[in-house]
């Protein structure tokens, strides 16, 4: 327990701060009562509410670990590709065999069946590319943005997920802290986590204590 008025650590059973010099109000004070109990029931007690806070301090870590995700706002894909993105390199590719069907009827000028070929094919070739460039163009821009629309679904998705997860951890811990008020009772408030139990049950296997209260009392509390 603390100081209401400076902070500093108080012992259970203090009445003025030893710092400050205020008085501690009754429901400032640290209440806890321990029934008689041999060590080895000491340290089979201890050793439960333990892993008990080891979990509630577990869950505690996880829901902070959530939150601390939640919130990071969530990232949203903005850019769109456009059509000419991909249907840039097919207008190249009919640039290039307009002049080249065009260089090879010239070649074929003195072949009128080869030359008129060549010249058909010379304005077919370059259309048709592009036709094939536009249907392929089109189906890549749609292929692109329907990928990034589905991933930003997806963030959604995973932060609406992430958020009913941390609202049933929390509901988790509310349950198991409430199950602990069964037994914290007998515990000092500022011993109440499992760092201070296990500190507890080295003094009561070590020897050094022979009771809750003498632990709590070498532990100064």
């Amino acid at each position: 327990m603390f100081c209401n008025k400076c902070g500093n650590e108080l012992s259970a059973n203090a009445v003025f701060c030893n710092m400050c010099g205020a008085q501690v109000s009754a429901e400032k004070k640290a209440t806890y009562d321990v029934p008689e109990m041999t060590v080895e029931e000491s340290i089979v007690f201890i050793e439960k509410l333990k892993h008990k806070y080891q979990e509630v301090e577990k869950l505690q870590r996880e829901i902070s670990d959530k939150e601390s995700a939640i919130a990071r706002p969530v990232y949203q894909e903005l850019r769109r590709y456009s059509f000419f993105r991909f249907f840039w390199k097919y207008i190249i590719f009919a640039i290039i065999a307009f002049y080249g069907i065009l260089i090879l009827s010239s070649v074929a000028a003195g072949n009128d069946g080869a030359f008129t070929v060549m010249l058909i094919l010379t304005f077919l070739v370059p259309i048709g590319l592009l036709i094939f460039g536009g249907i392929n163009a089109a189906k890549r821009r749609n292929e692109e943005n329907e990928a990034i629309i589905n991933g930003n679904e997806r963030a959604v998705l995973q932060r609406k997920e992430l958020e009913e997860k941390t609202a049933s951890l929390k509901r988790d811990l509310a349950t198991r802290k409430k199950r602990l008020e069964a037994d914290e009772y007998m515990i000092p408030t500022g011993l109440r986590k499992s760092s201070s139990l296990a500190q507890i049950i080295t003094l009561l296997k070590s020897g050094k204590a022979s009771s809750l209260n003498e632990a709590y009392t070498i532990l100064g509390k």
